[in-house]
């Protein structure tokens, strides 16, 4: 049995979804063993290897994706039970997230003002707002800002399932965001995938971004909502819509959450003589 196709049956094993399959899939194509062949010795070398010519997060997560394979390999008799054991660990820097201010985020949408341009079915100007103001208000990945719906919309709430997780989760929408929401045309029931596709929201935002002057993506304003959760201390794990506590260090930007908050104490000064 080739890796890709024990990742196929692990991953409808655990139902997994589809952009989980899709990494799996690319990562047991770089591999050259059988399924039966894998063993803890084998996978650490190859992360060892994998070390020297990839980022350390990636090779992280391929161990991390490495290790349920194998744990499936046992479970499933492909491997005998006994082989399983910890992998070798693989050190990771400290990420260091960036996120726009609420002064960076006014400057983006300033920019939309006379924006030329449009889709099939909206000008640029009118969609490119209510994307910020929303993907800023609800923190949702770029996937799940595509599949939001009209009818999902209970208040200023919505309920989705994540795509990458399958988790369900609420969002919540402030007053910019529906006000511009309902400034955009109504197509079919998804707010923004009837109106644009990925690839074109993509362009359109780093056209967006070049015009303000800026640099980023529509990560950062995930990033943005995340650190202004913590700035008001509330914890940014519910506004992202994770399980794991640790996971929100990816995305606070912590010199604006330090720029942000009140001053705290600081060391105080060194008395020295003056002359």
């Amino acid at each position: 049995m080739t890796m890709t196709e024990l990742a196929k049956r692990y991953a409808n094993r655990v139902g997994a979804a589809p952009s989980y399959l899709e990494q799996l899939i690319v990562l047991t194509k770089r591999l050259e063993w059988q399924a039966e062949d894998m063993t803890p010795d084998l996978i650490d070398s190859y992360l060892t290897q994998s070390l020297r010519h990839l980022a350390a997060s990636t090779v992280d997560n391929h161990r991390r994706m490495l290790r349920s394979l194998l744990r499936f390999a046992a479970e499933e008799g492909v491997v005998g039970k006994s082989i399983p054991r910890p992998l070798r660990r693989v050190k990771r820097n400290s990420p260091s997230p960036r996120a726009w201010s609420h002064a960076e985020i006014i400057q983006l949408l300033e920019a939309c003002k006379g924006l030329p341009g449009r889709t099939l079915k909206c000008p640029l100007a009118t969609l490119m707002p209510a994307w910020i103001l929303t993907a800023y208000s609800t923190g949702l990945r770029l996937n799940d800002l595509l599949a939001l719906r009209y009818d999902d919309i209970r208040g200023n709430r919505i309920c989705v399932r994540q795509q990458k997780t399958g988790e369900p989760h609420v969002v919540f929408l402030d007053d910019n965001a529906m006000f511009a929401i309902r400034e955009l045309p109504k197509c079919g029931p998804r707010i923004f995938g009837d109106l644009v596709g990925r690839s074109r929201i993509l362009v359109a935002m780093r056209k967006l971004v070049k015009r303000a002057g800026l640099n980023g993506s529509t990560k950062y304003l995930r990033r943005s909502g995340a650190t202004y959760c913590e700035v008001h201390g509330i914890d940014a794990s519910q506004h992202l819509g994770h399980r794991s506590p640790g996971m929100k260090r990816f995305y606070v930007d912590r010199l604006l959450l330090a720029e942000e908050r009140p001053p705290q104490p600081v060391v105080p000064p060194i008395p020295l003589r003056a002359g």
